[in-house]
């Protein structure tokens, strides 16, 4: 009899405290976040239970889809892709906050003023601001670290962008814009009457992997690139989960695409490990992303652990790499339907910088306005 009474009241116990824990997650914690933003002038679309705005963010694309592809010419572009990012904009401002499920994300062009917010309440954020979906896609790098740990981070990256190493990464991509060029007059003298098709895509999918290949790690390797290649996968994938159910803990689940995700992310580590472990062996760190974090923790053991070295090594690939070749692509394609552009670059380009067979320095930058614009 007593231990029907105690297992009951244990039961009764642990429900409660089940209880509580979801309530706090999914109600208090929730509203909670929305207070203190809107207390500091960031607004958003109001937290609905347990789904936030999943529900909303999946209408909007599925209507999103039904509209078919942009006309040649329209640059609305974020209506298509993002529609409510797009809509929410219009709505609260440049930044606001929305839900997947009961987590708050920020959308923000300012991520230093989202960073200087949350700095105050890290104990009642920690990290949650950002989708864990964003992980995959951005890595565990200086870009999703937060308070103490994002300035430990800035500390150690901040070099790479110095005058100095600047001026070598413009030669790196002096370098594989001429490899480029050259391989597109080959296709073009080959082609019908020195006339051909060209697919910008892959070529700046290629070119901006080579760079940022050298800024990493310095030089080409094997390992590398069969990381890259996964952390492509691993970003599709993450964009996937961005409709995944709104069930707290759905991430971990063992579903067909967290498993493969699981897969890939062990390869990234073990690839990169590889590589780290070679460039320690050699006691030869150089001057690329790697050597600098290398050089760091060979000074002060408890500054960066391998996992956030690998982390800040999916970071630059993810935000420097997929970027800038949309970037280029889409520029490409805008200089080739308003030909009247086209021409006025070019002549920009010729003025401020002759083609005298010398690499540019980066003070010609400064003055192509329109190419910068």
């Amino acid at each position: 009899m007593e231990a029907n009474v105690i297992n009951t009241l244990a039961a009764i116990l642990a429900i409660s405290l089940i209880s509580t824990r979801a309530l706090w997650h999914l109600v208090w914690r929730p509203c909670t976040v929305a207070r203190c933003f809107a207390r500091q002038g960031i607004q958003g679309p109001p937290y609905r239970f347990l789904t936030g705005s999943v529900w909303e963010i999946r209408r909007m694309l599925v209507a999103g889809r039904e509209k078919g592809p942009l006309a040649t010419g329209c640059h609305d572009y974020t209506s298509l892709v993002n529609p409510f990012f797009h809509k929410w904009v219009s709505y609260y401002g440049k930044t606001f906050l929305y839900w997947i499920g009961p987590i708050p994300a920020i959308c923000s062009t300012d991520m230093e003023l989202v960073k200087q917010v949350l700095e105050d309440r890290t104990g009642l954020f920690q990290k949650e601001y950002l989708n864990p979906s964003l992980e995959g896609i951005l890595g565990n790098g200086v870009i999703s670290a937060n308070g103490d740990d994002w300035r430990r981070h800035r500390r150690i990256v901040y070099p790479i962008f110095n005058h100095e190493n600047l001026k070598s990464l413009f030669a790196m991509v002096w370098d594989g814009t001429q490899n480029m060029i050259e391989q597109w007059l080959t296709q073009i003298e080959k082609g019908d009457g020195h006339q051909t098709q060209l697919n910008m895509r892959p070529c700046s999918e290629e070119l901006t992997l080579g760079i940022i290949e050298q800024v990493i790690f310095g030089k080409k390797y094997k390992e590398a690139r069969e990381a890259f290649a996964a952390g492509k996968e691993l970003q599709k994938l993450a964009v996937y989960a961005f409709a995944d159910p709104p069930v707290p803990g759905f991430r971990y689940l063992p579903t067909r695409r967290n498993r493969r995700s699981w897969k890939l992310e062990k390869l990234v580590t073990a690839k990169v490990t590889q590589i780290i472990r070679a460039r320690v062996a050699e006691f030869h760190y150089g001057h690329d992303l790697l050597g600098l974090m290398l050089r760091a923790c060979r000074k002060d053991a408890e500054i960066l652990s391998i996992k956030e070295i690998i982390g800040e090594c999916v970071t630059f690939f993810a935000a420097g790499q997929d970027t800038t070749a949309n970037l280029l692509t889409w520029g490409m394609f805008l200089l080739s339907i308003y030909p009247q552009w086209q021409q006025q670059v070019r002549e920009e380009v010729l003025r401020e910088w002759p083609d005298d067979g010398k690499v540019p320095s980066m003070d010609v930058l400064g003055k192509l306005n329109l190419v910068c614009s």
